[in-house]
């Protein structure tokens, strides 16, 4: 039963990795600021949103073919990194409201809320001992 709830963890990893290709959107986002039709609070939102989109394939990778404590820091890192872009994207909408890639009568909070709920159980998820062994293996010593 390990094995595959081990299994079920790292393909849902990977697909939720692989998702934040649509984080692309931000370029859209970043060509509306630049043109002057759009608030400027929204670039560093946007540039975070680049992030995760970039590395995403490289960190998918990484995660299939090698576990190990490196690859452990990155994904660490990077959740942190996206659930920080996310805070941020609530508060600019509090800020100067919502940009102008939001479709129509949707609510600018509800995807930056399901991702970040996501990035947190994953990260959660990265620390508890069954899911992080399956990066590395901590020596316990005889007591």
């Amino acid at each position: 039963m390990a094995v595959k709830s081990s299994k079920i963890f790292l393909i849902g990893l990977i697909v939720w990795i692989l998702l934040q290709l649509s984080r692309f959107i931000a370029l859209t986002l970043i060509g509306d600021i630049n043109a002057g039709n759009e608030d400027p609070a929204w670039m560093f939102p946007a540039y975070l949103d680049l992030f995760a989109a970039v590395f995403a394939v490289p960190l998918a990778f990484a995660i299939w073919k090698w576990r190990n404590l490196e690859t452990w820091t990155l994904l660490v890192i990077y959740l942190a990194i996206s659930i920080v872009d996310h805070i941020g994207n609530f508060v600019t909408v509090g800020l100067v409201g919502e940009p102008s890639i939001v479709p129509e009568g949707q609510n600018p909070i509800t995807f930056p809320l399901i991702m970040t709920v996501l990035d947190m159980v994953f990260l959660i998820l990265l620390f508890a001992p069954k899911f992080r062994d399956l990066f590395f293996k901590l020596e316990r010593k005889a007591e």
